[in-house]
């Protein structure tokens, strides 16, 4: 792991001395895909996957928001993240996989909770069924 740190330092040193520029990510960088434990999100240009998952107490959501980073899989032959700032990167991995949970989620906790609101309520009589 501090091999691969010296590295990416020296390379971007090196680059950074040969006047060649850094790349910054955008938001078109990237893909979601959204699961049952959390979020992945794809850095498209260097095929980097990037796990994110759910956290539930509600004090961890306060305190870290409602992911937190898990493994990050470098698929590039480089297997960093080339010519772009890691730290960059992952900040946007992370905030695009919050945006996606913060939403995703906050609509499936609705509906639990509205199924739960409506199991108190009886509407008609005892063979009617809420699913």
């Amino acid at each position: 792991m501090l091999r691969q740190l010296v590295g990416l330092a020296t390379r971007f040193l090196l680059l950074r001395a040969a006047g060649v520029p850094m790349k910054h990510p955008i938001r078109g960088d990237f893909d979601t895909a959204v699961t049952e434990a959390g979020v992945n999100v794809t850095f498209k240009p260097t095929n980097s996957i990037y796990s994110f998952y759910r956290l539930a107490e509600s004090e961890d959501v306060a305190r870290l928001g409602p992911v937190s980073l898990g493994p990050v899989r470098h698929a590039g032959p480089s297997g960093d993240t080339e010519d772009y700032p890691s730290d960059e990167v992952q900040d946007m991995a992370q905030r695009i996989a919050s945006e996606i949970a913060t939403s995703v989620w906050s609509v499936q906790d609705e509906k639990a909770a509205d199924k739960l609101t409506l199991r108190r309520y009886s509407i008609g009589g005892d063979d009617d069924v809420i699913e």
